[in-house]
């Protein structure tokens, strides 16, 4: 039995109208998407570039942080030595501009991540570490908690605010709750803090800073990270 020509004429034509259909179909699907799209957008203020967004960062923690020294008093500052002073402004501002980063890498949805927030707290701690036990004395007196737990609060009572102020500005970009984030907001809020809190404390020895400042700092930026996680969670379900 010998096909009809015919056959594959109208096969041809039908695949033809069929195809003709499906663009008329999408056409038709595209203009109600559309329609049903176009009036909740809204213009959006373009995001600046990241060297730009880490500026804005580290400017603001150098602004609280020099804004807040006159609040908090600067007992502690006239107790340091040169090089204590330096290398403090060094390890506070170069754990500010790693955060710094780290933050503004996170505004931008798809932008290539640079510096992992794991390495970035392994080396700021590390550097406070260094900083405090090469150039502060190890003695701890017997009134080790007394006054310890007052630069504590202080560190916490700086940081929480600061780390409101650092998510109004993150948030003018994307933001997608994550460990990350809750770290490197309460980082750039921790190291904020901790600036005038050295300038203002007056038990300038290795383990009373090393405990009640470097301390403070890592469980509120390891609770950062613990709630940036729950909340990715509780999205994801």
């Amino acid at each position: 039995m010998q096909d009809n020509p015919s056959d594959g004429e109208l096969e041809r034509e039908l695949n033809e109208r069929a195809g003709r259909e499906a663009a008329e179909i999408s056409a038709e699907l595209q203009r109600r998407v559309l329609e049903r799209l176009t009036p909740s957008l809204r213009p959006v203020k373009p995001i600046a570039a990241q060297r730009l967004l880490v500026l804005q960062f580290f400017g603001i923690f150098v602004l609280s942080a020099v804004g807040i020294v006159p609040i908090v008093g600067k007992a502690g500052f006239g107790l340091m030595t040169d090089a204590q002073i330096a290398w403090m402004c060094l390890v506070l501002a170069g754990g500010a501009a790693l955060f710094s980063v780290i933050l503004a890498g996170q505004m931008v949805p798809g932008r290539r991540r640079g510096i992992p927030v794991a390495v970035v707290c392994a080396l700021s701690g590390l550097a406070v570490i260094a900083g405090i036990g090469l150039n502060f004395p190890w003695m701890s007196p017997g009134s080790f908690v007394s006054e310890g737990w007052p630069c504590a609060m202080l560190e916490l009572t700086i940081a929480a605010p600061a780390t409101l102020v650092f998510w109004l500005l993150a948030r003018r970009g994307a933001l997608f709750a994550s460990a990350t984030l809750g770290a490197s907001l309460v980082g750039m809020a921790v190291f904020t803090a901790l600036a005038p809190l050295q300038v203002q404390c007056m038990f300038l020895r290795a383990p009373h800073l090393l405990v009640w400042h470097g301390g403070t700092a890592a469980v509120l930026i390891g609770l950062g990270a613990l709630i940036g996680s729950m909340r990715h969670r509780a999205v994801e379900w």
